[in-house]
Parts: C-alpha cells; sequence; structure tokens
C-alpha cells in the first residue's frame, strides 16, 4: 500500500494537477484508510469539507467513512435521488403524452375553430434523444394533416396547466438563468427549454436546429416550434400562436395522442450528460402522477416519502429541486449510499446502472480516469457547482466485488480540478481493491 499512498503526491496551490495513471494495488482495509484519510487530508484541503463513504452491500460492511452523516451540497448528485425516485415511482415504462383537439367543425380540410394541445412534460423532444428534435414536430404536423387540417382560422395554443408553479428551480441563481443549464421548464417544453435563433424558417427547409438561449416561456417555444412544422408541412394558422387559452369556454375533440419515449431512454439522457431540465420534469411529473399536483413542492414530499422508505435517516437530506443546480440542496453520504443500495433491488435497475456515466467512457466521466483501472469499470453520478464536486457510484474490485461508494466535497479554496483528482483517484483506488 506504501506504493499506492506514494502516487498521491501532495498538490500544492500553484502546481498543475495531474491525474494518476498508474495504482497499485491496494490490500486490506487499513491500507485503503490511510490512503484516503493521507488524500482528504492534504493542506491544500485544510478548509475543505469532506464526505466519503464507502461500502460493500453484499456484505454490508463499511469499508471507510468519514463525515458521512454530515449534510453536503450534492450538485447533480441530485440526480441519483430523482432518478432512483421516478424508476420506482414511475417505472421504466412510463410514457408522457401528449393530447392536440381542436375547438370547432373540421369541414373540407378547415378547422373553423383553435388547434389546442394539452401537454404533460413530455422532455423527449430534443435533439439529443431524437437526432433533430424539429424532425419530431415534423411528424407531429404530418398527423394534423392526416386529419384532414390544413387550415386553421383560429389560434394554436396550450390548454391546461400541469405544472403550475415556477418555471425555474428553488432558489437557483439568477446568473444560472441565462446559461443553457438554467433553462426553465414546463409541461409543453422543445429541446430541452432553447430558444430557437429562427422561429420562423422558410417552407420546405429542414435545417440543422439553431439555438441562442434559454427561452423566456417553454410553453411558447414549443407552440413556436411546432407551428414551424406546420407551415412547412402547408398547414395555416390564421390567428398565429397563443400561449393559453385556460379559462375561456370551449368544447375540445380529441385528434390524437402523442406518446413520448418511454422512462428507459429518459433515464439515460438525464444521467449521462447531466441533464437538468430532464430533472426538473421528472420532479414535477412524481408530484402529477403520485399526488395530483404537477409541482415541486408536491413532488418533494412524495420524494422525501420514497426515502423514508427506503431507510434513509429523516435528518439526512433536503430536497429543493430535481438536478441540483440549487444550492439549497443537501445531502448526506449516507443518503446517497443508501438509495444507491436500494435502487439495486428494484427491477429497473439494469436501467439505472447503464444509465450512469462510464469512467472514461462515456456522459460526464468521458475524459476522466482514463488510462486507470477505473476505466470501463466505474459507474458514477458527477456534480459540479461552485465550491461543491461530488462522485457517486459503483465500482467493481480486483475481488469482483461490486462497492457503492459517495465522495462529497464541499466549501474549499483548491482548483476545482484538484478536488475533482481526489475523487477520481479514490475511484481508481478502489477497483484494484483486495480485501486480502
Amino acid at each position: 500500500m506504501r506504493a499506492l499512498v506514494a502516487t498521491f503526491a501532495p498538490f500544492s496551490l500553484t502546481a498543475c494537477v495531474t491525474v494518476m495513471r498508474t495504482v497499485h494495488p491496494a490490500s486490506g482495509r487499513a491500507e485503503l484508510r490511510h490512503a484516503i484519510d493521507s488524500l482528504t487530508s492534504q493542506q491544500i484541503y485544510r478548509n475543505a469539507h469532506w464526505g466519503v463513504l464507502i461500502v460493500n452491500p453484499r456484505t454490508g460492511d463499511t469499508l471507510y467513512s468519514k463525515n458521512a452523516g454530515k449534510l453536503f451540497m450534492p450538485a447533480s448528485n441530485m440526480k441519483i435521488i430523482t432518478s432512483a425516485a421516478a424508476l420506482t415511482l414511475l417505472g421504466p415504462d412510463y410514457t408522457y403524452k401528449t393530447t392536440f383537439l381542436t375547438n370547432g367543425e373540421v369541414r373540407d380540410s378547415l378547422l373553423d375553430g383553435d388547434l389546442l394541445v394539452i401537454g404533460r412534460g413530455d422532455p423527449t423532444i430534443s435533439d439529443n434523444m431524437r437526432g433533430l428534435a424539429t424532425t419530431v414536430m415534423d411528424s407531429i404536423a404530418d398527423l394534423i394533416r392526416a386529419h384532414g387540417i390544413r387550415q386553421v382560422t383560429g389560434s394554436l395554443a396550450r390548454v391546461g396547466n400541469a405544472f403550475p408553479d415556477s418555471i425555474h428551480g428553488y432558489g437557483w441563481e439568477w446568473d444560472d438563468l441565462g446559461e443553457y443549464y438554467g433553462a426553465g421548464v414546463d409541461e409543453l417544453i422543445f429541446n430541452e427549454g432553447m430558444a430557437p435563433t429562427t422561429l420562423r424558417p422558410p417552407p420546405d427547409t429542414v435545417r440543422d436546429s439553431l439555438y441562442s438561449g434559454p427561452a423566456k416561456d417553454p410553453a411558447t417555444a414549443y407552440l413556436n416550434a411546432l407551428n414551424d412544422a406546420l407551415v412547412r408541412k402547408h398547414i395555416t394558422v390564421e390567428a398565429g400562436v397563443m400561449d393559453s387559452i385556460l379559462g375561456t369556454p370551449i368544447k375540445m375533440d380529441t385528434l390524437f395522442t402523442f406518446v413520448s419515449l418511454p422512462m428507459r431512454n429518459i433515464i439515460p439522457a438525464l444521467m449521462k450528460p447531466s441533464q437538468n431540465q430532464i430533472a426538473e420534469i421528472l420532479l414535477k411529473t412524481i408530484g402529477l402522477e403520485r399526488g395530483g399536483m404537477g409541482t415541486a413542492d408536491s413532488a418533494r414530499k412524495i420524494v422525501a416519502q420514497q426515502l423514508l422508505a427506503w431507510g434513509v435517516q429523516p435528518d439526512g437530506f433536503i430536497i429543493r429541486d430535481g438536478s441540483g443546480l440549487s444550492r439549497h440542496d443537501l445531502l448526506t453520504p449516507e443518503t446517497v449510499v443508501k438509495v444507491l443500495d436500494k435502487i439495486q433491488q428494484d427491477t429497473a435497475f439494469a436501467v439505472f446502472y447503464n444509465a450512469m456515466p462510464i469512467a472514461g467512457v462515456d456522459g460526464t466521466l468521458k475524459d476522466r480516469m482514463k488510462g486507470t483501472p477505473a476505466e470501463g469499470n466505474v459507474h458514477a453520478k458527477t456534480g459540479s457547482i461552485a465550491a461543491a464536486r461530488s462522485l457517486s457510484g459503483y465500482v467493481t474490485t480486483a475481488d469482483g466485488e461490486r462497492l457503492i461508494f459517495s465522495i462529497l466535497s464541499n466549501n474549499w479554496t483548491a482548483p476545482g480540478s484538484a478536488v475533482t483528482d481526489v475523487a477520481d483517484q479514490i475511484a481508481s483506488a478502489l477497483a484494484t481493491y483486495r480485501e486480502h
């Protein structure tokens, strides 16, 4: 083990941080604990808060624990909670349904009235999930045309309010709201809440999607994208796009229902790139489907009940959003490890496990731990906001045991890359770990 410790050279504030490329096999818990203590107690981290918990879920043994019961800002490790809860409470085959309706008579290709949309949060109409989000809108326009509609005398509008609270997460900082990762969400959302640079492309033009930043109103952006598709398919909406006709007396007739990709496809699109907007939609969907109210407040209570049912300590979490962008979220390493353990017992575990970034292979871990024993082995969720880094997931040891680990760090003045490197080195060491 001395050779392992020797590879963990102390960092300096001015030195370049390098990722360890060679890890010598670790033997025994005492040596493993000494190595992790040596990493996290370096002078550069004198003012940092570290929380680390490593367990063997098969035996129930704790290999290492440091501040495991303390609360930390988890950053995107909050997505572990959201994804596990969504798979458990909604199921891997859950789909979103968007309903398209008319409130007027269709005769001779003319809809004398409005074309209406009722959304429930489908997050799958995006470039990342569909290749090109506009092709999905074109397919919806084709369905509308197939129902004999070529002209609409009224408006294209949404009906209902499935997600009635704020489009942003609780406590999101104002300077995040102009960034792609701070886009708002609503029951109608197009391409993860990003606004197109051109809202009215010429007819018959199919082009790559270009987006300028978060849409100020996600639902209106969805309707604009659909209207663009209608133009491409030579369907005219005379009164244009209206955000909502909520409260207006109407007689609605259903044209068709558009069904999303299933949850088993949604979870990887959330976890691997650490996609905030999908996480927020899943949180509100839990509230809508299990509590009757598509709000973050409703969902937080339901997720809290699920955590308690899994055996999480009542003081081991504070949930404010689904993505971890909020700095008001708090988790303990014990909570994260407990959830990672309990989801293993779910029939949907393979979906969850395969959705996590894989070290040196894909997602937010694509360029981390390359050339180490962790490459292709560690399945873990990353997390990164100011003064918070996290890495939690699964690693298979040299003995063939699958361990669960959670590494949370807050409130340091060291370079963020140095904090990230410590987590990577711990994960790499676990990949070589032998009990005896």
